[in-house]
C-alpha cells in the first residue's frame, strides 16, 4: 500500500520519526507544523476540514492514537506542494539544529 508521503522520499522519513518520538519532544514540532500550515493556508484547519478527514475507530494507523499527529498527517495529506516542501525545510532544519 503506498501512503501520500511515500512520494516524498525525505519527508517520509522525517514523518515517520515521529512514530518512536517521545510526546514532550514531539509536540512542540507538531506546533510548528500547524503554525506553518495557518500561515500558509488557514482553511487547512477549519472546523469543515476536520470532518472531511478519515477517522479510523479502530485506530490501526500509528499516527491515529495522539489528536495533534492525526490532524498533522490528514491536513499535510491535502497540503499542496509549496506547503509539504515548507514543512519538509522546517523538519530538516530542526534537524540539524539538534544534531
Amino acid at each position: 500500500m503506498t501512503r501520500w508521503y511515500d512520494k516524498h522520499p525525505n519527508l517520509r522519513k522525517q514523518l515517520n520519526e515521529f512514530k518512536e518520538m517521545h510526546q514532550k519532544v514531539r509536540e512542540p514540532i507538531v506546533k510548528e507544523i500547524i503554525d506553518l500550515v495557518k500561515k500558509h493556508d488557514l482553511s487547512l484547519l477549519s472546523y469543515e476540514k476536520a470532518f472531511e478527514f478519515p477517522f479510523d475507530c479502530n485506530r490501526r494507523r500509528w499516527y491515529d492514537n495522539d489528536p495533534h499527529l492525526w490532524l498533522m498527517f490528514n491536513i499535510l495529506k491535502v497540503a499542496d506542494e509549496t506547503l509539504l516542501q515548507s514543512v519538509e525545510e522546517y523538519l530538516e532544519n530542526r534537524e540539524k539544529v539538534v544534531a
